[in-house]
């Protein structure tokens, strides 16, 4: 990708800033190379890289943190689930669009990398923006390009599916009927809250929850940590710029700020066809060169006559401006060799024989370093701020790596501050950010369990540091009398909802046994709600009685209705009663409301082909996964 990124994006420029990147990954210490047998999961004998799908979990991870510090372990495993799932369903997707055919040509993938705007900025491809987010998410420019080829080639097979999917008119009058769907529901609720001073809680009780629900008063393990921090912005106060060291930038530079020589000119262009007489289209040629230099020779009108190239007779045998990589070298050669005004030829090339004239030159400018000096400034000061922050950030490391198990030494030879973050656990590390790399080498087992020196360890793109565990609390459980009350409540509020259930499991049986509802909630002390016309969108009734309501059996009658129960998401019970229903209409609905929903119901309907092409897949594939690994 290097390579195609230099002749492709940007030109001239490219190597510059594909130099500064590469820069930045040894600088991170990305490794380029896979370790062995060291894989997340394989497909069908390929294998998804470990670290890569650890650098994604840790994204993920310091998201997540940003919105709850302590992450229930359920959520981690879900979440780590999922991240290796996505990479697992990306490349077996790949090699199903390959097995089909389906591919990514260089200039595609090279248009799609322009046009993607959080590369652009004011509406143009930015190297500056495409640098920067590459940092940032600390990636590899080859492994982006091949993400990036693979996730098109899934979008060619899944657009493939969704553009296939349809769905009939009956079936969308159907659906129709179905999502406007009318249903008159009555219910009642049971609140808990009117147990809570019915039910009792015994010491036994409160032992059983506080002993099957372990977890939920663990205290998690917490190391205390010194460490040793450089910034980006501490090594850019320490430049030095002086006007010297700017010109010598000047001139290392030079290149970019000159524009190269430009000619144009005309030619008469006559073409070998297949099987022509090359003695023959020669020897015209070298009589057309004669006339061509003869005194107050028309050179314009004889291209038009003469040129067997259509293009070129076309415009008088124009050769508009271009620079001397413009065209192929045998006539770059000749045309870069000649003075204003002369007229050469004949010149061979793949395409003929050439007559040319010159006509202008333009020898380029560069511009002086005065002229650039303002811009090549802050420019220098960010390299050489970036070499200086690399550097300290070498230091830093091999220092670590030689005190061992102490980082006092070390501070007092780079004059820095040891600074303490206490109570990190490997969910929360808000004293440092909560970022996933702090915790992944805090609980390192030669930081945690041989009390090591932590290799460097980069936060974002501005900062890095070492770390040590000065002191470790093992993991231990909350004493039942601390979380008494707490248990109380809780064992309190299960009775409590259990209660509310088997009064509505009585209500039930009752309505069952054909007792009006108004009748049974009178019994039982409750409040009906009052027979109403509700749809699958009102929120004039809690969610589940709702949902419950709409997976009622539909053949019903005010004379026969049909009576469920559900437990509320509150934490209350309901009975309900569902007495009438009525089908949408489908001549209620416009033209182009109808029009979108059938294009919402076919889009829908693909979505679902695409998943059972995926299952189809997956369970045709072999495919091994090592979680343990990735996610110890």
């Amino acid at each position: 990708m290097l390579q195609t990124m230099r002749d492709k994006i940007t030109g001239g420029f490219a190597a510059v800033f594909l130099g500064a990147i590469g820069v930045v990954f040894v600088f991170w210490g990305i490794d380029f190379q896979s370790r062995g047998d060291s894989f997340a999961a394989e497909v069908n004998g390929e294998p998804i890289q470990i670290d890569t799908v650890r650098r994604a979990w840790q994204q993920q991870q310091q998201r997540l943190l940003q919105f709850m510090p302590d992450i229930p372990d359920d959520l981690v495993k879900s979440q780590q689930r999922s991240v290796m799932e996505a990479f697992v369903r990306r490349k077996l997707l790949t090699q199903r669009a390959r097995k089909l055919g389906y591919s990514v040509s260089d200039a595609e993938l090279i248009r799609e990398l322009r046009e993607r705007p959080e590369f652009q900025e004011d509406g143009k491809f930015s190297v500056t923006r495409y640098k920067l987010l590459l940092q940032q998410n600390n990636l590899i420019e080859s492994q982006y390009e091949a993400d990036l080829t693979s996730d098109m080639l899934v979008e060619q097979v899944q657009n493939t599916v969704l553009e296939t999917s349809f769905i009939v008119p009956y079936e969308l009058e159907r659906r129709f009927a179905l999502e406007k769907q009318q249903r008159e529901v009555d219910y009642v609720l049971i609140a808990a809250s009117s147990f809570n001073d019915k039910v009792e809680v015994t010491e036994q009780l409160v032992q059983k929850y506080y002993d099957g629900h372990k977890s939920e008063f663990e205290i998690p393990e917490t190391v205390d940590l010194e460490y040793l921090e450089l910034t980006r912005a501490a090594a850019q106060a320490s430049v030095n710029v002086t006007e010297d060291a700017l010109k010598e930038y000047y001139n290392q530079v030079k290149d970019r700020f000159t524009t190269s020589e430009r000619r144009r000119g005309r030619q008469i262009l006559l073409t070998l066809e297949e099987g022509a007489d090359e003695a023959a289209v020669k020897k015209k040629a070298e009589e057309l060169l004669v006339k061509a230099k003869a005194p107050g020779a028309d050179f314009a009108a004889l291209a038009k006559a003469n040129s067997t190239d259509p293009g070129t007779a076309e415009t008088s045998g124009e050769v508009d401006w271009q620079t001397r990589d413009g065209s192929v070298p045998e006539f770059s050669e000749a045309f870069f060799s000649m003075a204003k005004d002369e007229v050469r030829g004949p010149v061979k090339t793949q395409f003929g024989y050439h007559i040319i004239k010159l006509e202008a030159v333009d020898s380029g400018t560069i511009r002086s370093f005065e002229d650039v000096r303002a811009e090549l400034e802050p420019e220098f000061r960010r390299e050489r701020s970036d070499a200086a922050f690399y550097e300290e950030t070498q230091q830093l490391a091999d220092k670590a790596f030689k005190a061992l198990t102490e980082l006092n030494s070390v501070a007092q030879e780079l004059k820095l501050e040891v600074r303490k973050a206490t109570g990190v656990t490997r969910q929360n590390a808000a004293a440092l950010g909560n970022d996933p790399a702090v915790i992944e080498a805090a609980f390192s087992e030669d930081v945690l369990e041989r009390g090591q020196n932590s290799q460097l360890v980069p936060i974002g793109e501005d900062r890095a540091l070492v770390l040590r565990v000065a002191a470790r609390t093992p993991a231990s459980m909350k004493p039942l009398t601390e979380v008494r009350a707490d248990i109380e409540a809780k064992v309190r509020s299960e009775q409590a909802r259990a209660a509310a259930a088997k009064q509505g499991a009585e209500v039930l049986a009752k309505l069952k046994a054909g007792t009006s509802l108004p009748s049974v909630a009178g019994e039982f002390s409750l409040t009906p709600a009052g027979k109403r016309w509700i749809t699958r969108e009102d929120a004039i009734a809690p969610p589940k009685v709702l949902t419950a309501a709409f997976e009622a059996p539909a053949q019903v009658s005010e004379a026969k209705p049909f009576y469920g129960s559900t437990a509320t998401d509150d934490g209350n019970f309901a009975v309900f009663g569902v007495s009438q229903v009525q089908p949408g209409d489908p001549s209620s609905e416009t033209e182009p409301q109808r029009a979108a929903r059938r294009d919402n119901t076919v889009r829908t309907f693909g979505n679902f082909e695409f998943g059972a092409y995926y299952s189809e897949a997956e369970a045709n594939a072999k495919i091994r996964r090592n979680d343990d690994k990735v996610f110890q």
